[in-house]
């Protein structure tokens, strides 16, 4: 299992969530540069945040792309939560096209995979690491945590794929909710309030116990955090992803001390305010306090490159302008985002270059 990736040396152009939107993909390269085979006249290079697929209209063609230009040596690409979903085989909301592709969900326009193109790109997803470094700059899907590359690192099978790693941390924690006290408790809580589970105008209660297997499914499983984040209880239960949700994101970054810089996707978000077409898509904001043009973090070095592209498939079924949802892409060492079209604007924060053994402001 391949943990952490080295980096490429030189500038560098971190794109960040795709979710099947191989337009804005390629009118986002376009606009920073490169040709259709990845090439670029100042020998810049790219990096992949992952969730390359689901939802949007064709991930086949997203993923063919990228793995094309992860083999000629033009880019690099770690895996996201809906690639580990996909390698699972299990079935989430906009990945039908690659778990069920002869059996679509009526209604979906997705391309499917065919039988040719699925092995192959199953290596493909298979042989992403969950991370890249290098001395100056860290990039990874959702959270940085040194205690989850640590776990793994010390208790993961040297020749364990990351997929058997993820299962085996799942069946330790099935065993554990399988004890008969607890199960008890969560049968007692599900069906007290089973009625109101799917009903997303009807708050439930928090429910306590199905809060803490949530938590520790989410937090006990260090690929899980790496690729979904730090999940805790909530204190008031919201509608997300077509279910109450009784656990809520957690904002690591704000006890992220290091001094080397880290990009993540995952987060969806706002490049405008998009709450009104995809509103089931969000908890509590992350980034209500937060400028898209800022920093995260004591240091004022972490920065999301998400922003929510993902959500082009509810705006195409509501018939909403695509302005509201972006993909983006963050150019190092520039510091500078660029969007799909053709937008740019300077990122706020502190960068450490420590290779350099400087320390570098943007604007200074």
């Amino acid at each position: 299992m391949l943990l952490i990736e080295p980096l490429f040396d030189g500038p560098v152009d971190i794109v960040g969530d795709i979710h099947g939107e191989i337009d804005a993909l390629e009118d986002l390269l376009d606009h920073l540069g490169y040709d259709p085979d990845g090439r670029h006249d100042d020998g810049r290079r790219l990096a992949f945040v992952g969730d390359l697929t689901d939802r949007g209209p064709n991930s086949p063609a997203v993923l063919r792309k990228v793995m094309r230009l992860v083999e000629a040596g033009r880019a690099q690409c770690i895996i996201g939560n809906h690639e580990l979903n996909l390698l699972r085989g299990e079935l989430k909301d906009g990945n039908d096209w690659w778990i069920a592709p002869q059996d679509p969900i009526p209604g979906n326009s997705m391309q499917p995979v065919t039988p040719e193109d699925k092995p192959r790109l199953t290596e493909f997803l298979k042989s992403l690491p969950l991370a890249l470094e290098r001395q100056d700059l860290r990039v990874v899907h959702a959270c940085w945590n040194e205690a989850a590359f640590t776990l793994l690192r010390d208790t993961a099978p040297a020749n364990a794929t990351l997929l058997e790693t993820y299962d085996s941390s799942v069946a330790k924690l099935q065993k554990r909710w399988s004890n008969p006290v607890l199960a008890a408790r969560i049968k007692r809580e599900w069906y007290e309030f089973a009625p109101l589970h799917k009903d997303p105008v009807s708050q439930p209660p928090l429910q306590p116990t199905i809060a803490q297997m949530d938590r520790e499914f989410q937090m006990s499983n260090p690929i899980s955090v790496l690729t979904s984040g730090e999940e805790t209880e909530t204190r008031t239960p919201f509608w997300a992803g077509g279910k109450w949700r009784m656990v809520e994101r957690v904002r690591w970054w704000e006890r992220y001390d290091d001094p080397v810089p880290v990009i993540i996707g995952h987060y969806w978000r706002r490049y405008n305010d998009a709450r009104a077409v995809y509103r089931d898509k969000y908890g509590p904001d992350l980034f209500a306090d937060i400028e898209m043009h800022n920093c995260m973090g004591p240091r004022h070095n972490v920065y999301c490159v998400d922003f929510s592209v993902g959500g082009r498939y509810a705006q195409r079924a509501a018939d909403e302008p695509f302005h509201m949802c972006r993909l983006a892409a963050v150019r190092v060492p520039e510091w500078q985002v660029m969007f799909d079209h053709g937008e740019s604007l300077n990122i706020e924060g502190t960068f450490d270059a420590i290779a350099g053994g400087a320390v570098r402001k943007n604007g200074n």
